[in-house]
């Protein structure tokens, strides 16, 4: 009986020190090669854009839809009607891509503000509108009411500069009053106001709901008269932070090449860019789409239009330095990618 019960504990024995032998191999083997089973850790990174319901949004909606920035970026839009609202979403840091009326991103620099131009994308784009079959020119608007959307974007800052080259003062000669974009467009279409100043598509908008509105004069011809020369008018551009550059700058060069394929497509696919307005921008496909040739829609980036850019600025500083911020913007406002 006792030998019986010492080799059964031998054997238990044995058995003990055989398992801890296995189990620490296991444990060994497990501590140095990782299980390749483990699921991968992805992360998302969403990016909020402060844009306007116009032509320098709708590449941004080719980028959505193909997903062109990789599956794990998230593009949020969100949308400002006009300049203070923009201003508002630079100043409180929860945005990280701006859609910029030249004017605007002009005083935000020159005002201390961390915001970088990356591209120009928006050229020309603005009409002078009319229901008045005998308005010519300029000149013909002494005493008469202008209204212009956009307070202190270039339409407003060319408008004014259009007028006082024929010789009229604003606030003594001619009156302007401000509005949204889309108001203005509406109050030309119901013949509420004889004067304005468009941009596309809200022109092409107008023009279709009022057979009596036309476009009498258009900003890019003008432009080249004054200046005297034969380039475009900027207008609008993409812009963002050093600080998001700083933090993102793979994301941002990959930003700028995606934009600028996307600006082509646009104008490649209007029927197809209209469908995605109206889909994310609740804005008529059928508007759009007629207007897309006209909305000045070319990519060059921030440093490539630099010599447009400083056409643009210096015309306006000499004018009213005000409506800049007061002085040229320096090459720190440029992002140079």
């Amino acid at each position: 009986m006792k030998k019986k019960l010492l080799v059964t504990i031998t054997l238990l024995t044995v058995a003990l020190m055989m398992l801890a032998a296995f189990t620490g191999c296991d444990s060994a083997e497990t501590d140095a090669e990782p299980s390749s089973a483990a699921p991968a850790v992805t992360e998302t990174t969403t990016i909020t854009l402060g844009v306007p319901t116009a032509p320098p949004t709708l590449p941004i909606l080719h980028m959505m839809e193909e997903k062109m920035l990789g599956e794990n970026v998230k593009i949020d839009l969100d949308v400002w009607n006009a300049p203070e609202q923009l201003i508002a979403m630079v100043q409180d840091q929860k945005h990280d891509m701006f859609a910029f009326p030249l004017t605007v991103v002009a005083k935000l620099s020159n005002s201390g503000m961390d915001v970088r131009l990356m591209n120009v994308n928006t050229w020309g784009v603005t009409y002078f509108m009319t229901t008045d079959p005998d308005f010519k020119t300029w000149s013909d608007l002494k005493g008469k009411t202008v209204y212009v959307p956009l307070q202190s974007s270039p339409p407003d800052a060319l408008t004014q500069y259009f007028l006082n080259e024929a010789g009229l003062k604003v606030g003594k000669d001619v009156e302007i009053v401000y509005a949204s974009t889309a108001e203005v467009s509406q109050l030309l279409a119901s013949g509420k106001a004889e004067y304005a100043t468009l941009i596309e598509p809200q022109v092409t908008a107008a023009m279709s709901q009022n057979s009596n509105v036309r476009r009498a004069l258009s900003f890019e011809e003008e432009w080249k008269r004054v200046t005297n020369t034969d380039t475009m008018i900027p207008n609008a551009g993409f812009g963002t932070t050093q600080s998001f550059i700083n933090e993102h700058p793979e994301l941002v060069e990959q930003f700028q090449t995606a934009y600028a394929e996307s600006v082509q497509w646009v104008l490649d696919n209007p029927a197809e860019a209209a469908q995605l307005a109206e889909k994310y921008l609740s804005m008529k496909a059928a508007v759009v789409e007629k207007a897309i040739p006209n909305m000045g829609l070319t990519f060059k980036s921030a440093e490539d239009a630099k010599s447009e850019l400083d056409t643009f600025y210096q015309l306006l500083n000499d004018f009213n330095a005000k409506m800049i911020g007061g002085k040229l913007p320096d090459d720190a406002m440029y992002y140079h990618g």
